[in-house]
C-alpha cells in the first residue's frame, strides 16, 4: 500500500488480507491455483499539486487517519483437503491450495499539453509503485506454495478430526509466517521509498 500524508512525497506499504478456508472436498493433489486481478483508480490533474490532491481522493486511509495509501495489494489464500479413514487411523487423500491477489493501483492519463517533466515524474512513480506491489504479490505466491508444500507433508493421524486440525494448524502457521515477511518487506523497503516511490 502507498501511504502518504499531506507532504509532497509518497511512501508505500501493503495491506494484507488473508482468508482461511475450512477444509472442503478437494479433487486431486496439484500445485496452487493463482488468480490475479488489477484494479485501477484514475487520478486527474495537470500539475503535481493537482495530482497529489487527486491521489488523496482515491487513496485508502490508514487506521490512524493521518496517512493515506495510493496503492495496495490484498491476497486471499484458501486450502481444501480431503482425508480418508484407514485401518491405522486417517490419511490425507488430496490437498489443493488457491490464491486470489488483488492489486489496486493509481492511473493517470496525461491531458493534452501536460508538461513532459510531469509525465516523466509520474511514469517513474507509477513504475516504482508497481515494482513495490509486485514484491507483495511475490510474497503471497511464496506463501501459497509453502502452504501447499507443507500440507503434502502431513500425511496421517490417529483419526480424521485430528488430521484435519493438524492440516489447518500447519496452513495457518505458514500464513502467519508470511504475514510477518510481508511486514518486513515494507520495513526493508521503507514502504517503497527505497525503491523510488515518491512523487513528484
Amino acid at each position: 500500500m502507498n501511504f502518504f500524508s499531506n507532504a509532497a512525497r509518497i511512501a508505500l506499504s501493503a495491506a494484507l488480507t488473508v482468508c482461511y478456508a475450512a477444509p472442503l472436498e478437494a479433487d486431486e493433489t496439484e500445485g496452487p491455483a493463482i488468480h490475479d486481478a488489477i484494479r485501477y483508480h484514475d487520478v486527474e490533474g495537470d500539475t503535481a499539486a493537482a495530482l497529489l490532491a487527486s491521489l488523496k481522493r482515491v487513496a485508502y486511509a490508514k487506521p490512524n487517519g493521518d496517512t493515506f495509501a495510493a496503492a495496495n495489494t490484498k491476497w486471499r489464500l484458501r486450502w481444501n483437503v480431503s482425508v480418508q479413514p484407514t485401518k491405522n487411523g486417517c490419511a490425507l487423500d488430496s490437498a489443493t491450495t488457491e490464491l486470489d491477489v488483488e492489486m489496486n493501483l493509481p492511473r493517470w492519463t496525461p491531458p493534452a499539453g501536460a508538461r513532459p517533466g510531469l509525465v516523466k515524474s509520474w511514469d517513474r512513480f507509477a513504475a516504482a509503485v508497481r515494482k513495490h506491489e509486485d514484491g507483495h504479490r511475490e510474497i503471497a505466491i511464496e506463501a501459497v506454495r509453502e502452504v501447499d508444500r507443507r500440507l503434502q507433508g502431513v500425511r496421517t493421524a490417529r483419526d480424521c478430526n485430528a488430521l484435519r486440525k493438524n492440516l489447518s494448524r500447519v496452513a495457518e502457521s505458514v500464513v502467519r509466517e508470511y504475514r510477518e515477511k510481508d511486514n518486513s518487506y515494507d520495513v526493508t523497503t521503507m514502504h517503497g521509498r527505497a525503491q523510488g516511490v515518491f512523487f513528484p
